[in-house]
Order: structure tokens, then sequence, then C-alpha cells
């Protein structure tokens, strides 16, 4: 089993210290606790919310 945690945003396991504002290589959402615990908290360490970025993951669209 992987040691590391998923990412909020995509799922995928990427992340090896939650909220240690960690840039995923697969979508590229840094891993902001405030944003992480308030998901419709936009303009923190990533231009959109975590809801919005996982809308956009999953549209195919650039995560901001």
């Amino acid at each position: 089993m992987s040691n590391k945690f998923l990412c909020p945003c995509c799922g995928e396991r990427t992340i090896y210290a939650l909220g240690d504002y960690e840039i995923c290589p697969v979508c590229n959402w840094e891993d902001d606790p405030v944003q992480s615990r308030e998901p419709d908290c936009a303009g923190g360490a990533n231009q959109m919310s975590l809801n919005e970025a996982k809308e956009a993951f999953n549209d195919g669209r650039k995560v901001e």
C-alpha cells in the first residue's frame, strides 16, 4: 500500500503530507488545509474553490 494520501481534488494518491501545500502532479491542486475544511472557499492557495476544482477536473478543464 502507498504511503501517500488522496488528493482532495482528483482523488489520486499523490500527497505525502495533508495540508502541507503540496501540488498534485495529476490535477495541479495545491493542498490548502483551509480549502479542504471549507470546500466552497475560493482564493486561498488556489483560485478555485475545492468544489469548483473537482468539477473542472471531472470535466477535463484546467484546475486553477
